[in-house]
């Protein structure tokens, strides 16, 4: 987990996929915990659910690219 960059208005964080699908998990359990679906909340879900995905067919298409090689 790397802070890349901050400012006033927020900040830039580099996550790999371990740390990706631990905070994904934390979201989620937090919001089922306290019964949050106010809309921040949702978008913070999909938000890391959308990373984890996408971090994961990146990871399988550099594996299927390295296999082809």
């Amino acid at each position: 987990m790397n802070l890349l960059d901050h400012n006033a208005e927020g900040a830039t964080i580099h996550l790999d996929e371990r740390e990706l699908l631990m905070i994904m998990a934390l979201i989620q359990e937090g919001r089922m915990s306290f019964d949050c679906d106010a809309p921040t909340g949702q978008a913070l879900d999909d938000l890391f659910s959308t990373a984890v995905q996408l971090v994961e067919e990146a990871r399988k298409t550099r594996q299927v690219m390295r296999q082809a090689h």
